[in-house]
């Protein structure tokens, strides 16, 4: 079906945070020798690409074009699409609550995100769900320390991060992730750490599959994938790495990927399966994409659980129709559109990172 989702490269520079090519920037891709960007892929810095995913590039590009009054008078900015029209939010949180399993995706680094997830998941506690809470940004190997650690109600939160890893993975302040575990704890909810340890999510990009553990890679039960499910998203991997990265050389991301987002989809049918009443995932946008994200993998895993994604998309200069902010039909049962937040060009970074290392430096 790659013809439905067909998008130019250049008109996939969206606001899910791994899409950051901008119009006219094809010409600027620099040319590197192709032993050095082999050594660069499969070097340690593989575990940045596999692991993070590059998050400084999944961050975005910075909002093209949209000065503050453009921002304040967006006629998207603040309202809420799901299925072809417009509905407030009280009809959000009736929709959204009678899912088991609830996504809310954000741009990583957008302070207005993680408190509209704030705000939908106090919705849910006021609609008497009790779910558990689970991080995209918090791996599986954390997870007998954070159980250990937010035990009973005088838990320490401000060693989440230490416990986590957070600052060694890269991820944007914690402040902005603070309030939403607080108001776990406070009620009671689990949390789960649920992503894929960025050293093995490495292994997979540089060796596929096959460098899961045994018992793990049964219980993911990863079988082959969709060719053109594949190749929609390697051409999305290749606009989110500035177009610098052949695409042949893309495919153990794309493994790498499938199996994180199955990692993710295992902890929340374990949750499941463990008596939660459902669970509500704080994730990148992509990741909560209903055809190439997690809950294709959670339904294989988990059969008839009712899903529900919230996306939250920044607004764009010039794009005033809601299904331009989707990469596909049906990526997300509903978008929530907010400012954007001012982010500097990732690629120039990027590209500056590969310029060093081709140099030796």
């Amino acid at each position: 079906r790659p013809a439905a989702w067909g998008r130019s490269g250049a008109s996939r520079a969206s606001s899910w945070g791994r899409n950051i090519l901008l119009p006219g920037r094809r010409a600027e891709t620099p040319r590197f020798e192709e032993d050095a960007l082999s050594r660069f892929i499969r070097g340690r810095r593989a575990a940045r690409l596999a692991g993070g995913l590059a998050l400084a590039l999944w961050l975005g590009a910075p909002a093209a074009g949209l000065s503050a009054a453009a921002e304040e008078s967006h006629p998207l900015r603040g309202r809420i699409w799901w299925r072809g029209g417009f509905l407030g939010e009280e009809a959000l949180w009736r929709w959204m609550a009678q899912a088991k399993v609830i996504y809310l995706g954000e741009r990583h680094d957008n302070p207005i995100h993680h408190q509209l997830q704030a705000k939908a998941l106090k919705a849910l506690l006021e609609r008497g769900r009790k779910p558990a809470l689970g991080f995209e940004m918090f791996t599986t190997e954390a997870a007998p320390a954070l159980a250990k650690l937010l035990a009973g109600p005088g838990a320490d939160l401000s060693k989440v991060p230490e416990v986590t890893g957070w600052r060694r993975r890269g991820w944007p302040d914690w402040e902005m992730y603070a309030p939403l575990v607080e108001i776990a704890h406070g009620a009671g909810l689990p949390v789960l750490a649920t992503d894929l340890p960025r050293e093995l999510a490495a292994r997979v990009a540089r060796g596929g599959l096959g460098e899961l553990p045994v018992p793990l890679a049964k219980e993911l039960a990863l079988g082959p994938p969709d060719p053109a499910l594949r190749a929609a998203v390697v051409e999305e991997f290749f606009d989110s790495h500035c177009r610098v990265i052949p695409r042949e050389r893309l495919g153990g991301l794309f493994e790498a990927w499938r199996a994180r987002n199955r990692m993710m989809a295992l902890s929340l049918a374990r949750a499941l399966k463990g008596g939660a009443d459902g669970a509500a995932l704080i994730t990148g946008a992509g990741h909560a994409d209903r055809v190439t994200g997690i809950p294709p993998d959670l339904a294989a895993l988990a059969p008839g659980t009712g899903q529900f994604s919230l996306a939250f998309a920044e607004v764009r200069a010039g794009e005033e129709k809601p299904e331009a902010y989707l990469l596909r039909p049906g990526a997300h049962d509903a978008l929530w559109f907010t400012a954007p937040h001012p982010r500097e060009d990732p690629c120039v970074k990027f590209r500056g990172s590969l310029e060093r290392f081709r140099r030796g430096g």
